[in-house]
């Protein structure tokens, strides 16, 4: 096998890693603040209530195992030498799927997700790719939103490329925050646990979208919030 082959595999299964130890925290983080809810309530809590936590613990469950069956498929196309496939994909569906993860933590800060994505929007993507992305930009959003705060997601489409907007009324960004957030070697000497936290999942999100043919971009202001953005080719059904 040559050199170049095992550095790309090494790098594959490095990356898969880290989205597995990203994006499968949450789930877990999840289910101890359900627990400790159960056990710390001062008052006793009814048969509907406890049903509806259980609910939402399978619900998180089922989201979880959909999530490392996806990837464990992706992982598994590597040993055919397929990297991945783009396919058409509805926009909002996929949102609203990469949200669910984050709904408990969204309703404990009584902070809402507004979805303005056309229901019928396509999008041409590698599906796990681009869940990773939107998982992680919800997940910094829901982070960083303040109680009561609004998350809202749009696209707009030119003739070529469709964008995706991802909007917070969080505490925002420094213009020197922004500048590494993307940056790999800055965001891993940085001493700023926030940058480095969020930077390591975002240098994923931006090697992934560039494989894909697209940019990933942020815009943000200390104390308005920040808006991530992502385009992609609208026609870009592709094997590689």
């Amino acid at each position: 096998m040559k050199v170049k082959e095992l550095n790309e595999r090494d790098h594959f299964s490095n990356t898969l890693i880290s989205i597995l130890a990203h994006d499968l925290r949450q789930p877990f983080a999840t289910f101890i603040s359900f627990m400790d809810m159960i056990k710390h309530t001062n008052q006793k809590l009814s048969e509907k209530e406890l049903l509806m936590i259980l609910d939402d613990m399978r619900y998180t469950a089922v989201k979880s195992i959909e999530l490392l069956d996806g990837l464990l498929q992706w992982r598994k196309s590597q040993d055919s030498g397929f990297i991945y496939q783009t396919q058409p994909l509805y926009l909002s569906k996929l949102v609203d799927e990469a949200n669910s993860l984050y709904l408990y933590d969204q309703i404990g800060k009584t902070v809402s997700l507004v979805n303005y994505i056309p229901q019928g929007q396509l999008i041409c993507a590698h599906k796990e790719m681009l869940q990773f992305i939107n998982r992680n930009i919800l997940n910094n959003a829901t982070r960083y939103s303040m109680p009561g705060g609004v998350i809202s997601v749009s696209s707009s489409v030119d003739e070529n490329t469709i964008t995706v907007a991802f909007n917070d009324q969080g505490k925002g960004m420094t213009s020197e925050k922004l500048r590494k957030i993307f940056n790999n070697q800055e965001f891993s000497e940085s001493g700023d646990s926030e940058v480095k936290g969020a930077g390591i999942a975002l240098s994923i999100c931006r090697e992934m979208i560039e494989i894909m043919d697209g940019k990933i971009w942020a815009e943000s202001a200390p104390g308005v919030g920040t808006t991530f953005y992502y385009s992609l080719p609208l026609n870009n059904i592709s094997n590689r």
